[in-house]
This record gives C-alpha cells, structure tokens and sequence, in this order.
C-alpha cells in the first residue's frame, strides 16, 4: 500500500489518489494524460499560491504584525508608566500578569495615537479612585482609561492607518518605527487594492456610493472612504451584500465598525456632490448591526 506524508499539498494527494486508484488498468491511457495532470497541478499550485499571497498580505495578518511589533516596542516604556503611577510593585506584578493587561496596552496606544497625555493622566486615574481592593487592577484601569478616552470627545483626532487602527506614536528605535510604517504602507496598499477590485467587479457594497467623482479631489476623498470599509470587511471576513455585515461580536470590531459607518456617510455625502440623486443609494439600513 503506499502511503502519503502528511505535509504533502491537498492539491499533490488529489492527484496522487487518482493515480493510485486508476492501478494499472489505467496505463495504456496513462501516456496521453499526463500533460493534463501536468497542467492541473501547475494550476493548483498556482491557486495555493494566489491563497497563500492574499493571506499573508490580508488587513488580518498585516495589522496583527503592526500591533505586535507596536506592543513590543512601547511595552518597557508603559510598565513603567503603571509603576510609577502610584501602585505598589506587587500590584504592578499582578497588573502585568492579568490578561487585560493586552487590553490596557492597546488603550494606552488608542490614547497616545490622539496626543493624550498618558504621563499626567495614568497617575490621575490610579489615585483617583480605590484600586486596591479591586480583583483585577489591569481590568479596572483599562475601564478607567477607555473612558479617559471618550471624554476627550473628537478634541483630539486619532491618527489611524485606513481609517481603522490607531497609528504608534513614541517609538525611538528607528528600525523599529521603519518597520511599522512598512506594515502601515502595505495595510494602506491592500485597503486601495481592495477597493478597486470591489468597483472594478462592481460588488453590491459598493453599488450605493454612486460613480466615482470625475474630480480629483473627490475622487480620493472617495476613494479613501471606500477604502476604509474594505479594509473593514477584509479584516472581518465580510462578503454578504451589506456594507459592514452582521453585528459585531466584540469591542474591538464595534469600534471599528463605527469607523465604517463614519466612513460610509463621508462617503455617501461626497458622492452626492458630484451624482445626481438618483445614482446614490440609501445606505443607512445596511449600517445597522444585524444586517446582512
């Protein structure tokens, strides 16, 4: 019997199989066959290819390499702004070793990408109510800066790549802010790239923003609204007919959908400026959550 190692391609074990249940009644018409064989298998390596491309080049991968690139560089640096906040070295420990602590991180950029000043405000929020006594210090102050955050309100604009994710700032190391602005061009390359096959192939999403504006100018503010919700639905895995999908499944995704939403009405109000009435759909129902 022969066998098949397990890190063989799918695509290698279909044809494998094929071979090996044709047995020998299949040699007289095995001659005449194989160029076929020959040209499946390119084509399926090429498909495994194109999928392994998109995947690694996917708004997914890209801004989970971005973020852990981010996260490494400002983690020293935010370990001890907690521990000199006015905790004690045990709570800090214990802070550190909470799974908010991920969480609280990712404010702690969500807050400096808006020029929030974390230095003044961490020990403000740690003082200013009773952390001791809480299970989870990193979840509480997580909570505390989520809604530092909200105060500010729109006075301080975040500086986010596509519209979606919080841009670092603070990073010193220059090879390290060259790789997150390399990873910040391919996220921005891949939202455009995305875009354009969606209007190209005139997917239902994009059908209710109108044609595209003949001016310039419009055309990229347009452009970059379009490419804020197809970043959005490539990084959730969109691909129903409504603009941002089903309702959202975490806080994460409900922030960015607000994005979205916010995106899609600059987009639709551009749009109305260079089409006519008729030619720009309504969009609002497909902005709830829980569309499809």
């Amino acid at each position: 019997m022969a066998t098949w190692s397990s890190s063989a391609s799918t695509c290698d074990r279909v044809h494998f199989r094929r071979s090996e249940a044709c047995g020998t009644r299949c040699g007289p018409v095995l001659a005449r066959h194989f160029r076929h064989e020959a040209g499946s298998r390119l084509a399926c390596s090429v498909q495994t290819i194109t999928e392994e491309w998109a995947n690694s080049h996917s708004i997914a991968r890209l801004w989970a390499e971005y973020d852990t690139i981010a996260r490494h560089a400002n983690e020293d640096r935010y370990v001890l702004l907690v521990a000199s906040s006015g905790l004690t070295t045990e709570e800090s420990d214990q802070a550190r070793a909470s799974e908010a602590w991920g969480p609280l991180m990712t404010a702690f950029g969500e807050a400096e990408s808006r020029r929030l000043d974390l230095d003044r405000a961490v020990p403000a929020l740690v003082r200013g109510r009773i952390v001791r006594s809480a299970d989870d210090i990193a979840a509480l102050l997580h909570g505390r800066v989520t809604k530092w955050i909200k105060s500010s309100g729109d006075r301080m604009q975040a500086d986010r790549i596509v519209g979606l994710f919080p841009a670092t700032v603070g990073v010193t190391d220059q090879d390290v802010v060259q790789g997150l602005q390399e990873r910040r061009e391919l996220i921005e390359q891949r939202a455009r790239s995305l875009t354009m096959t969606a209007l190209g192939d005139h997917q239902p999403w994009t059908l209710k923003f109108g044609r595209p504006p003949a001016d310039a100018d419009g055309l990229e503010d347009w452009l970059r609204r379009l490419d804020t919700i197809a970043a959005y639905r490539d990084r959730w895995q969109v691909s129903g007919n409504a603009i941002l999908g089903a309702e959202p499944r975490s806080r994460e995704q409900m922030a960015q959908r607000q994005a979205g939403q916010r995106a899609a009405s600059a987009a639709l109000d551009v749009a109305r400026t260079f089409n006519s009435s008729g030619e720009v759909g309504a969009v609002s129902r497909d902005l709830e959550p829980g569309s499809r």
